[in-house]
């Protein structure tokens, strides 16, 4: 396997470790969660600022490593490292460039797309730190105050890396609000061309959902393509009409999109156009398309909804969105059809999603089998001692 070069970095001298302030929890740390609260953490001896890295010992005085400190938050330390840490800008040049060899020289991406993730928050060590490559652009969304105080020279080392790229930095709403951040002027989108699995996208980096193209779907989409063949296929909450392309791709005999954003429809339509593939483009809700269609008429058909559960506050009420339009779903999908389901909404467990479907089946009186449980692409890995980096669940139904 051929390895790219790896960019020098400017390394620090060698000497003492920096001398972190220690911060010590009311618990005994049992396992390698990164996340504590508040109500968990002593009161430091000497104050510290939002957002300081600091050493972290347990109530028993174990050193379980390193982390990111701030008071103003519930969510009040997350933890980067379970070693010592000499230089904290450092330590995270270091793991961005571990976090891009995976993804290219590993996982070899750059085969089938210049469209994936670079970094994946906790899952790569970076709490609350996202980085999308989108073609030509590079899309940092950020959502801890610890981590924004490391963005200049991780964007320093992103440019080493790709010299002609265009940085683009999003700031997480409502994480910038429980964090206390300091807001972060929105940026003018980056225009750019996605390449994947031979389709072209055009992409507005930095606007829409996310980051402005959802590349945790790049697998799915392949598998929607290898399904579709001979089949009527219908694509709601189609965003940039990703599910669509790939169903035209792979042989359907008819394709409509849908979505309530009137500029993603545009934008399906435009990348519709761009790879001379022929799909039916309509503006409407999802509920309202599944409500109006003919039952039977649809013999596969991609539920892809926005994130609908932001918090633990939403479950209950998310889930019953879910439900209802997987209800829909099940009800008017053609016999031995296929149903393709998604919830990228991460605090909604595996376990919950599919006892939501089970319950969606029953109510829509249909025998529904999992032929597959899915989630997100190598590129968007999860971390075992976190389970929340494992926010994408795919089911694929088969309804008889």
């Amino acid at each position: 396997m051929t390895r790219r070069p790896r960019p020098s970095i400017h390394k620090p001298d060698a000497g003492r470790p920096a001398r972190l302030p220690e911060l010590r929890l009311k618990v005994r740390a049992a396992g390698r969660h990164p996340w504590f609260y508040r109500k968990m953490i002593q009161k430091p001896k000497e104050p510290l600022r939002a957002g300081a890295p600091v050493k972290v010992r347990d109530r028993e005085g174990r050193f379980i490593g390193c982390g990111f400190y701030n008071p103003r938050a519930e969510l009040a330390l997350r933890m980067f490292s379970d070693g010592e840490v000499r230089d904290v800008a450092h330590h995270f040049v270091a793991a961005l460039d571990a976090a891009i060899r995976l993804r290219e020289d590993v996982l070899q991406v750059t085969r089938v797309t210049d469209s994936y993730r670079l970094v994946h928050a906790e899952a790569d060590g970076f709490p609350g730190l996202v980085v999308d490559k989108l073609g030509g652009a590079i899309v940092a969304q950020v959502a801890s105050l610890g981590m924004q105080t490391q963005l200049e020279p991780l964007g320093e080392s992103l440019l080493r890396h790709y010299p002609k790229a265009r940085l683009v930095l999003l700031q997480d709403k409502d994480w910038a609000e429980r964090e206390g951040m300091e807001k972060l002027p929105r940026p003018a989108p980056v225009s750019t061309t996605v390449r994947e699995h031979g389709i072209r996208y055009q992409v507005q980096a930095g606007t829409g959902h996310k980051t402005g193209f959802f590349a945790d779907q790049r697998d799915n989409r392949l598998t929607v393509r290898m399904l579709a063949r001979n089949r009527d296929v219908l694509d709601l909450c189609c965003n940039s009409g990703g599910f669509a392309m790939n169903a035209v791709k792979g042989g359907a005999v008819r394709v409509r999109a849908v979505d309530l954003d009137e500029a993603m429809i545009d934008q399906t339509r435009g990348n519709a156009e761009a790879n001379s593939l022929e799909l039916e483009c309509v503006h409407g809700d999802a509920f309202d398309a599944l409500r109006e269609a003919r039952a039977g008429r649809h013999d596969l058909i991609v539920l892809d909804p926005p994130k609908w559960v932001a918090n633990k506050n939403e479950v209950d009420a998310g889930l019953q969105r879910y439900s209802d339009l997987n209800r829909l779903g099940i009800e008017k999908v053609a016999r031995g059809g296929v149903v393709v389901t998604c919830s990228c909404s991460g605090s909604v467990s595996e376990e919950r999603f599919v006892r939501m479907l089970r319950d969606a089946a029953a109510a829509a009186r249909r025998d529904v089998r999992v032929t597959a449980l899915r989630s997100a692409g190598g590129d968007h890995p999860f971390a075992l001692e976190c389970p929340e980096t494992r926010y994408l669940k795919v089911a694929f139904l088969h309804v008889r």
